[in-house]
């Protein structure tokens, strides 16, 4: 710090010295990028715990293949889902790609769902300064393929959760408020059988 006086010896300047004022902007910019670089250090995507619905979920109905058929068309209409391909004599549907981050979970410690009523579960991605369950998504996306089979005098379907794809972004570091890095990172999808149990009690 120095001082400028005037004629008769009054301090009518004070201000600090160039070194100090770069001084304090050093180390207010240091802590912030320590800061961003403690938050983003450490981070990973934590692998799924429990068992989920990895093949086609099979159930059996009592109505004859027409009109399962028809009501299997009525179902994915009523519940907003868009049909890509349809094959009636192969007994094939399979849904366009749709987005389940209305419908998405993550697991409790013990591996047991927090919402058990989600179509699907994600891996959590932390790091050691998350307060959060874990970051959010950016992107969780699947299509439905269901199958209608005649086997021997019963109608047998089966559903599945295909091309299911997870990803996250993260922000590497931050400096003066503008994201100087972003890493995508692939998360685990797994289909919890709710929907699929959804599509059996309608059809029962």
């Amino acid at each position: 710090m120095y001082y400028i006086y005037d004629a008769e010896g009054n301090v009518v300047v004070v201000s600090y010295t160039l070194n100090n004022f770069c001084m304090k902007i050093f180390t207010t910019s240091f802590i912030a990028f320590f800061f961003f670089l403690m938050i983003g250090c450490g981070n990973k995507v934590i692998p799924l715990k429990s068992k989920y619905q990895d093949r086609p979920y099979e159930f059996t109905v009592a109505d004859n293949r027409e009109l399962a058929w028809n009501k299997l068309i009525d179902l994915f209409t009523a519940k907003g889902l868009t049909i890509k391909n349809i094959d009636k004599n192969d007994g094939l549907i399979t849904t366009d790609i749709t987005s389940f981050l209305r419908s998405y979970t993550w697991e409790n410690k013990d591996g047991s769902l927090i919402n058990p009523d989600a179509f699907v579960v994600c891996s959590k991605f932390r790091g050691p300064l998350t307060l959060a369950t874990s970051f959010t998504p950016s992107l969780i996306t699947g299509q439905w393929i269901v199958r209608i089979n005649q086997r021997a005098d019963k109608i047998v379907l089966s559903v599945k959760l295909a091309n299911a794809s997870g990803k996250i972004s993260i922000a590497d570091t931050v400096l003066h408020g503008q994201e100087t890095a972003t890493t995508t990172y692939e998360l685990k999808i797994e289909s919890t059988a709710v929907f699929e149990k959804s599509v059996e009690d309608a059809l029962k």
